[in-house]
């Protein structure tokens, strides 16, 4: 299992941030991809990401609300409060759970922060201040690098027809390991074994699928939406795409994003094979009409929950988060300060939260650019 592979079956099994860390290793250039599978037309080039902005000067929890960390009340985040807790009071309650600098709590410790934090919420919407009544915030020793993952949705069809002619597979099975991405999308390795849930138009689209390492499919013939869940990997080592393309000159590194990798390849349509099988890790799905789940056991909430290294912070820690959103559609940045909870795992190590942001466009783009750093602290019962 490569460094990036999850620990369950989550919506970010290769966090998009991975695109650029993952050292690289060339592969076999071959010719381009079929006429007929040429991507969709190009989109308008995304507005580049805005310069840093200074951090607010007043104390976070001044600033924390609903509308400061995108949700529509306090209240809202009572699910994903309560399955935190769930997943803390099975744990042995006098074993060590969190030990940051000044903050070491038992797991029994933790799941009174997050019971008291789940009857307060009503309170803090009424008055966000009432949380120094009942918690102090312990910042970390260093700032936290801050990125994002989303569910990314793909227009597929039942059968191949006209431009949907790139599969999505189920896993097949005990052959899975023996075939790379270049025999598998260009050479038909598992063509013709009835492995297909669906065809997509684009590649590249799916490639990012296969990042994120599921999504939601949306069929063609009636409209109807199914998820594609994680089912396992070719066993093939993990290549992150972005740092060969800025290796090869395609881009300067400091513009690596999603979108810049997405740009040149529709820009440049006869490199999509050669950059898209550069990396021969390959993932397979299944079929679900139940969302994916973090790697806590648990559907993950947009805006609320992160996913960490649990070496750094255990699952269940309630955190609070303070930085930078890329702006959406427009250059300016969008502060995020609120609550958030460990509930999922990737490719981080260390200081690192990757933050479940949701389906849908505004996610995507925010994702795709999100690569900085923020203030994080871990909140306690006075």
């Amino acid at each position: 299992m490569n460094a990036c592979q999850p620990v369950l079956a989550r919506l970010a099994a290769l966090c998009l941030f991975c695109l650029l860390l993952v050292p690289y290793g060339c592969a076999e250039v071959a010719q381009s991809p079929p006429a007929a599978a040429a991507p969709a037309k190009a989109n308008p080039a995304p507005v580049a990401p805005a310069l840093p902005t200074a951090a607010p000067t007043t104390p976070w929890e001044t600033r924390v609300s609903p509308a400061s960390q995108q949700i529509p009340s306090f209240a809202s985040l009572a699910p994903a409060v309560d399955r935190s807790i769930a997943y803390v009071s099975r744990k042995p309650a006098g074993t060590l759970a969190v030990d940051r600098p000044g903050a070491t709590l038992t797991w029994g410790q933790l799941h009174q922060t997050l019971l008291a934090f789940r009857r307060a919420l009503p309170e803090l919407d009424r008055d966000p201040s009432a949380l120094s009544k009942y918690f102090k915030w312990v910042p970390l020793d260093s700032d936290t690098l801050l990125t994002g993952y989303y569910e990314p949705e793909i227009e597929v069809s039942r059968t191949a027809r006209g431009p949907y002619v790139w599969p999505i597979y189920r896993n097949p099975g005990p052959g899975a390991k023996r075939h790379s991405r270049e025999a598998i999308d260009y050479q038909g390795a598992l063509r013709g074994k009835g492995l297909e849930i669906g065809y997509a138009k684009d590649p590249i689209a799916v490639f990012f699928l296969h990042v994120q390492g599921s999504g939601k499919l949306r069929f063609v013939e009636d409209g109807s939406t199914e998820y594609a869940l994680f089912a396992g990997n070719n066993g093939h080592r993990y290549v992150g795409v972005g740092r060969v393309m800025v290796n090869r000159g395609c881009f300067p590194e400091e513009e690596m994003s999603m979108q810049r990798i997405r740009r040149f390849l529709e820009e440049n349509p006869a490199q999509i094979r050669e950059y898209l099988t550069a990396n021969p890790s390959y993932i397979f799905f299944k079929e679900s009409q139940i969302p994916p789940v973090g790697a806590m056991g648990t559907p993950v909430t947009p805006h609320a929950s992160v996913a960490v290294d649990p070496g750094f912070v255990p699952y269940g820690t309630l955190l609070a988060v303070d930085g930078d959103l890329p702006g959406f559609p427009g250059p300016a940045p969008e502060r995020f300060t609120g609550f958030v909870m460990a509930q999922d795992t990737g490719c981080m190590r260390g200081n690192h939260f990757d933050l479940y942001l949701g389906p849908g466009d505004k996610a995507a783009h925010q994702a795709g650019l999100m690569k900085g750093t923020a203030k994080a602290y871990i909140l306690m019962l006075r």
